[in-house]
């Protein structure tokens, strides 16, 4: 009884089909769908079983399930673990004799063995006894699947099945299953014919390639014949020592004490003399018997292989049976002891003799055939060598292996396996000549695929059925006996160049009239047919027939029958490229009735719309390659049609020359370009005035520490609503600045008065930038009191007083003007009080040590008033704050006073602040209602800060919606292509996307809209303000240019498409494009969905197969169109009659979706996020390593039953076991070995690692992107994530709740909030290296392999060392692929640098690089500056932090592009 059969085995490197399936699999697959067929072809037939299984049980009805025959205990074996590797989501049951199944008794137990199964593999007997019991019924089974179907002949279990199961039900018109032979031969017997009545026994037609055998020709390898010659051996004059001391005793050996005799004589009964007689005249007793069986083999052993031979066979029989060894698959224990006591006493005088298995024999202790096959293996074991060796006996096997193993010509060179039948018989004695242990041989053919062994010695049992890799050298150490076996054992000859050697003996030559001889000239007549019909062809081909043609008028453009191929095979070499999967067009063929012509079929990749995905050749032909050039030439027309190939007949690229000329500029595009200066609307505003049109006003309220102070703002045009506006006036103290409109009513109030009063206000402050005299101001400003009492109040106001008028009693600072020091040039001050000091001290006396007759005198205390005009930025930390300036002394009489009151020359010094402000909501409101005018923004603040960059210094910059806005193109332009185009397949569509969103399209849009003189690149820099005059407005200025990045135009872009989804959602992203983006016809996200729902493959649940309903439970999604799931789980690898396409178009939809859904969600966290910090945390939750992790561990569990060890057949036979499938269990793919490696290997490391990746992401601090990039699953692990992301928001009519539903049942949405709420670490180890060594260089350094002494320390794989300012700081060994040695070696040397800081060489930075800041203002002091130099290094550090957050923007797309094939892992994730 073998292990419980219920997992999927762990998949190794065997059954190597070829990654391509051929024409003829294809077309064998197809034509099963529809008739009983033989595939009866040498190469791949067990593919196209496991093709046409799947196939069934996706069509087939819940309750039915396929049933796979075999001749053998071995290939049943086989053939159940190659189906369990592929076929990971239905149950497979292995049955065979060794189960115990004919102690089954009742149909309850089989019914229990068989619940849920969909697949069973079985000897052919296992079969016939329950069909002949009644435990199964025929009709149950959708498939019946014949291996080695040739068997199916006279009283053979498989024509019994057919003879008394199958054929009468269907004489009867009962349902009965779908039948499908194969065979490597069908020949029954030494004569070539027989076919026939295999078909008839089957009810099937034979398929052997009569269709497309041109085709099998070239793929199936014929092998180069040659004969070798080895004289009869030369009789030797005495047997060897053992052997003659063996027979001797066999021949006196006193059968009268034999314990079978003894025994019959010690019962007594009176019937027992007859057979005593009968024992010792025929010796036929157990004993008697071994003894004899062991000579007889012996003796051929000698004649066979030479004298050394038979003394080790004798020797190893005899060690054997004293140390009751096992041998078989039972061992020595079931004798009887007196059987065994006797044989012991019989062996006793050989058990001291034998020969040195460890010595190398000399040649004349071996047989001219061995001597000939060592020279033949001398010959041909050079590099690259796999050979198979056919001998005849069990014992040949055993001794043939073991002298290879030691010989000195082929020890160094050749490791060698065994391989024998085994038998299902368990309750025989093992037999004394048996040498062979079973038990060793159950790694050979693994060892032989995986290149351990180069060499297999076996019988005839590897001759059919069993899978053996490719071998490039076939022995037959005897003669093949019948012509099946010589057609089997040649076709074990697969590889290129390969050869098929027979021993033949001198003797049989001679004999010409020896049945060998008409076989070997079937034999040989066979095989030059197959290379006369290869020059045929050849022939044929060179010869002209007939022409086709197809022109395009309008280039001139044409396609002939000799380049179609050529063109075809062009176009699919750019489809996009996938592991695993065909990436270029499958050819069949077809025959007419006189088998004289041919006809060709093409089928294109999976991705290919299937529209066009097939396409048959309109002509019959005299040759396949003519036949094939028809086809390809009709498949792209049928492309050019489709439109799928442009007018010059070559694959699409983007049609508009314009749009195609700047996406091949996306890489050499300047990364700066000149645009248009900065739009000004004070121009306008002076000609309002000029026109003496309506003067609006707004109420200015100033809110300082405890005190409002209302002023009347007044222009020519209606303002914008304005947001509040944050002054800063020192590092304490924020003033907030409140408009409100006055509507109802117009300002009449007399404009000069006004323009005075606003003159007086700058001028208290700001009067080394103006003129007083000068009239004429953009905006006028003026406290809010009666308009009647302007005059008054301006009178009051205006001029200066002597500072000896201060009332000294009653000090309050506010209510007195600014102070002007006449002693230096009337430099203002603010005064603050009064303090009575000496008329004369000196200055290094201390005042309270002044004596109490000094005449004292009041001083004025003021301390200096700010030179500072840009209030709108914090001033920064390194600044001492004004209020703990020294405060100054100044004498009065030298000193005059504003009369203008200090409150509001306070309010005049944040007028400039006020004047951008203004100046920044007028150009906002003019792009809202221009440009932006259709897609109607609420919120113009959004539009403000999206037109903002992060170079302007302001509160707010575009960035975070930029962040925002990227995600939302990507959707909208994902749908709307595939929308607009459904038969562009992922290529096309990934193409063109990424012309669409590329930043020099972008930038371009900019520049072609206007959009760039709305940009607001550089700050208000308050050193440069000047008043506006309306004079000097009015004049005409030349056009002006500025440089802007084109990073900063396509970014501007992006970022008005965020704020356009935040006022408004995707209508107005989508009203935004529509005029960024006029080449691609936007349509609404509810439109296209409807298109993407319609062109989907018609829903039919019934074709829906049963077994993928667990699916839609562990999605949490019941899909309405069952076909969108179904897509969502097609690999482009998937072969199969049904016409669904591959997921790649959903997982190009599927991508965009993830990412809106995580860009929103960490958009709107409650919290304050940096834009570094959202581009890290989008990129955690989306890369392709972490779809993969929780893709593998969300799983359902699916209660299966297995077949316990050890039972004995009681009802409760069967036990039930949990198996945990994932999303990718379920994929749909070719089955290739390569694939199901990869899946396997890759689970094998999640088994390993999901443990502490789920204890990081469920208790850590830190984003495990260490242990994320060790797993290295390849990309289909996401893929179909995605793709089943994309499949249920086209199901639920575009709802992304409900995708959300499943992004929460894999734990990605869960992970995503806590993260966001707990601040977690999700910085990469590369780019918190670059942060931890400050200025210093980091280098990587990885070697591929390690040197020969690390590989002996087991540190073999990619090495990499840590290098900061050419100091190695860390160095790891063993990773897998680069990326996890560079990742890896980052994260020990942040572990060495926090440990070792003085590690760290800080170097003083290069200030001669830098530029010189425009924004950094001076007064013309040396240290007024109040701390704006610091506010510009502090930005720049932030722009520093930006910039390292656009490394982490890509680190998904860098794991993507890496991970399609480890060999080509060798970039870094970060930069």
């Amino acid at each position: 009884m073998g292990t419980p059969r219920n997992e999927p085995v762990g998949c190794s490197e065997e059954h190597r089909e070829p990654m391509d399936p051929r024409g003829y699999q294809l077309e064998m697959v197809e034509e099963s769908m529809s008739k009983n067929i033989i595939v009866a072809v040498g190469s791949g037939k067990t593919h196209i079983a496991l093709l046409r299984i799947q196939a069934e049980l996706e069509r087939c009805r819940p309750e039915k399930f396929v049933w796979f025959l075999c001749p053998t205990v071995v290939l049943a074996q086989q053939q159940y673990e190659y189906f369990g590797k592929h076929l990971h989501c239905v149950q497979i049951r292995l049955l065979t004799g060794n189960d115990g199944v004919d102690r089954w008794g009742k149909k309850q137990i089989w019914d229990d063995v068989l619940k849920d199964i969909k697949v069973v593999v079985s000897t052919y007997r296992v079969l016939l006894d329950a069909l002949i019991h009644g435990f199964v019924s025929m009709s149950s089974l959708a498939l019946l699947i014949h291996d080695e179907c040739h068997n199916c002949t006279k009283e053979h279990s498989a024509n019994r099945i057919m003879q008394e199961f199958y054929h009468p039900k269907q004489r009867l018109a009962i349902e009965v299953p779908h039948i499908l032979g194969l065979s490597a031969s069908p020949l029954i017997n030494n004569k070539v014919g027989g076919l026939e009545k295999i078909e008839q026994n089957l009810h099937a037609l034979s398929k052997t390639p009569k269709q497309h055998r041109e085709e099998l020709l070239r793929y199936v390898h014929l092998p180069e014949m040659k004969i070798l010659v080895y004289p009869e051996s030369v009789s030797v004059s005495e047997d060897p020592p053992l052997l003659r001391s063996l027979l001797r005793i066999y021949s006196e050996l006193d059968v009268r004490t034999d314990p079978y005799v003894v025994k019959l004589r010690t019962t007594g009964h009176g019937d027992n003399s007859k057979q005593i007689r009968n024992a010792l005249m025929s010796r036929k007793t157990y004993c008697q018997d071994q003894i004899k069986r062991l000579c007889s083999m012996a003796v051929n052993v000698h004649e066979e292989l030479g004298p050394w031979a038979a003394e080790l066979y004798i020797s190893t029989c005899l060690h054997n049976f004293r140390s009751r060894r096992v041998t078989s698959v039972v061992d020595f224990e079931g004798l009887d002891e007196n059987e065994r006591a006797y044989l012991l006493r019989a062996f006793a005088p050989l058990f001291e003799s034998g020969a040195d298995d460890g010595k190398s024999p000399g040649d004349a202790e071996l047989s001219p055939k061995v001597r000939l096959l060592l020279d033949c293996l001398d010959a041909e074991g050079g590099p690259g060598f796999a050979g198979l060796v056919f001998v005849q006996t069990r014992a040949s096997v055993r001794i043939l292996a073991h002298l290879v193993s030691i010989h000195s010509r082929t020890k160094d060179r050749l490791v060698v396996g065994t391989f024998v039948g085994t038998s299902n018989h368990d309750q025989r004695k093992s037999n004394i000549e048996e040498v062979h242990n079973v038990l060793d041989q159950t790694e050979t053919l693994d060892d032989l695929r995986f290149g351990r062994k180069n060499l297999i010695i076996a019988t005839s049992v590897l001759e059919e059925g069993i899978d053996v890799s490719a071998t490039n050298t076939v022995i037959c150490f005897e003669k093949p006996p019948n012509l099946k076996s010589f057609i089997q054992r040649r076709g074990r000859a697969r590889s290129a160049r390969s050869k098929y050697i027979i021993m033949l003996s001198e003797e049989y030559q001679k004999n010409i009239v020896h049945t060998w001889s008409r076989l070997e000239d079937d034999m040989k007549r066979m095989y030059m047919d197959d290379m006369r019909r290869l020059e045929e062809i050849v022939k044929q081909e060179n010869e002209a027939e007939g022409s086709k043609g197809f022109r395009v008028e309008s280039t001139g453009a044409q396609l002939s029958l000799q380049d179609a191929v050529g063109h075809l095979h062009h176009w699919c070499a750019l489809l996009p490229r996938t592991q695993y999967a065909v990436q270029s067009p499958i050819f069949s063929f077809e025959r007419d009735a006189d088998a004289k012509r041919v006809r060709s079929k093409v089928v294109l990749p999976k991705s290919v719309d299937k529209a066009v995905r097939v396409a048959q050749g309109s002509s019959w032909w005299k040759t396949e390659k003519l036949a094939k050039s028809d086809a390809a030439f009709e498949a792209y027309i049928a492309l050019y049609r489709a439109g799928l190939v442009n007018d010059h007949l070559l694959p699409l690229v983007a049609d508009d020359e314009a749009a195609l000329q700047a996406y091949s500029d996306i890489e050499k595009r300047p990364s700066l370009v000149k645009v248009k200066e900065r739009l000004s609307l004070w121009p306008a505003v002076a000609a309002a005035w000029k026109a003496g049109s309506t003067r609006y006003q707004n109420i200015v309220k100033f809110s300082i520490d405890q005190s409002v102070f209302l002023f009347r703002m007044i222009s020519p045009l209606a303002l914008p609503s304005l947001r509040t506006l944050k002054l800063y006036s020192d590092k304490t103290s924020v003033i907030h600045v409140d408009f409100d409109p006055i509507t109802g009513t117009e300002y009449n109030g007399e404009i000069t008065i006004s323009d005075s009063i606003t003159r007086l206000l700058l001028f208290s402050i700001y009067r080394s930038r103006m003129k007083f005299d000068r009239r004429g101001l953009a905006v006028l400003f003026e406290p809010f009191i009666e308009i009647t009492d302007r005059e008054k109040w301006l009178a009051e106001v205006t001029g200066t007083r002597p500072a000896t008028t201060l009332d000294i009693k009653s000090p309050v600072y506010l209510q007195s003007g600014i102070v002007r020091d006449l002693s230096m040039n009337g430099t203002p001050y603010i005064f603050s009080g009064v303090k009575y000091r000496p008329l004369e001290i000196d200055g290094a006396q201390a005042e309270e040590n002044v004596g109490p007759n000094v005449e004292l005198a009041p001083f004025l205390v003021v301390s200096k008033l700010s030179k500072r005009a840009d209030f709108l930025h914090p001033l920064a930390n390194n600044k001492t704050p004004e209020t703990t300036i020294t405060a100054k002394y100044l004498s009065p009489h030298t000193c005059t006073v504003d009369n203008l009151p200090f409150a509001n020359s306070q309010c005049a010094m944040y007028i400039p602040c006020i004047m951008h402000h203004v100046e920044v909501a007028l150009m906002t409101e003019h792009l809202c209602n221009n440009l932006l005018s259709s897609v109607q923004f609420e919120d113009r603040h959004l539009v403000t800060t999206a037109i903002t960059a992060p170079s302007a210094h302001e509160a707010y910059s575009y960035q975070s919606l930029e962040f925002m806005g990227d995600s939302c193109l990507k959707v909208c332009i994902a749908m709307n292509l595939m929308a607009t185009h459904t038969n562009w397949h992922e290529g096309y569509l990934t193409q063109y996307k990424s012309y669409i969103v590329s930043n020099g399209r972008l930038a371009l849009a900019a520049q072609q809209t206007g959009l760039d003189q709305y940009i607001i690149t550089s700050g208000f820099t308050g050193q440069k303000w000047r008043p506006l005059y309306n004079e000097d407005l009015l004049q005409s200025q030349p056009a002006k240019s500025r440089e802007v990045s084109t990073k900063t135009l396509g970014d501007v872009v992006e970022a008005v498409l965020g704020a356009a989804f935040v006022d408004g959602g995707y209508p107005k992203v989508l009203a935004c494009l529509s005029i960024f983006l006029p080449e691609v016809s936007w349509h609404s996200l509810s439109d296209c969905r409807e298109v993407l729902h319609k062109v989907a493959i018609p829903n039919d649940a019934s074709l829906f197969p049963h077994h993928y309903s667990h699916l839609e439970t562990l999605i949490n999604h019941q899909f309405k169109t069952k076909s969108l799931l179904l897509e969502a789980l097609t690999h482009p690898s998937h072969l199969g009659p049904d016409e669904t396409p591959s997921y790649q178009r959903l997982e190009f939809l599927g991508d965009a979706i993830l990412d809106a859904i995580i860009t929103a969600r960490v958009f709107q966290h409650r919290s304050s996020l940096t834009v570094p910090r959202m581009h890290l945390l989008r990129t955690a939750l989306v890369n392709a390593n972490f779809l993969a992790f929780v893709g593998m561990r969300h799983y359902i569990s699916i209660t299966r039953t297995s077949l316990p060890p050890n039972h004995q057949g009681t009802a409760n036979l069967t036990s039930e076991s949990v198996i945990p499938l994932s999303t990718w269990h379920f994929m749909r793919h070719c089955h290739s070995a390569d694939l199901a490696m990869a899946q396997a290997t890759c689970h094998a490391r999640f088994v390993e690692l999901e443990p502490a990746i789920s204890e990081a992401l469920v208790n850590g601090d830190a984003y495990p992107w260490t242990l994320l990039t060790i797993l290295i699953p390849h990309k289909f692990f996401s893929d179909i994530i995605e793709s089943i992301i994309a499949a249920i928001y086209i199901d639920s009519e575009g709802s992304l709740a409900a995708c959300e539903s499943f992004l929460t049942v894999l734990g990605i949405l869960p992970y995503a909030d806590r993260a966001l709420d707990m601040g977690l670490h999700v910085l990469h180890p590369k780019e918190e290296l670059g942060i931890v060594a400050g200025n210093g260089t980091v280098k990587y350094e990885v070697v591929a392999r390690g040197d020969g002494e690390e590989q002996q320390e087991g540190r073999s794989g990619f090495r990499c060392k840590v290098f900061v300012d050419q100091q190695e700081i860390a160095v790891i060994f063993g990773a897998r692929t680069r990326i996890e040695a560079e990742t890896r070696a980052a994260e020990e040397a942040i572990k060495v640098l926090k440990i070792h800081p003085e590690r760290i060489v800080v170097r003083p930075k290069d200030h001669n690089s830098e530029q010189e800041n425009p924004q950094c203002e001076d007064h013309g002091a040396d240290d007024d500056d109040e701390g704006e130099e610091d506010y510009v290094d502090a930005v720049e550090e932030i722009e520093v932090e930006d910039n390292g957050s656009q490394v982490a923007q890509d680190v998904d797309r860098r794991i993507g592009e890496e991970q399609d094939n480890d060999v080509r892992m060798g970039g870094c994730i970060l930069v």
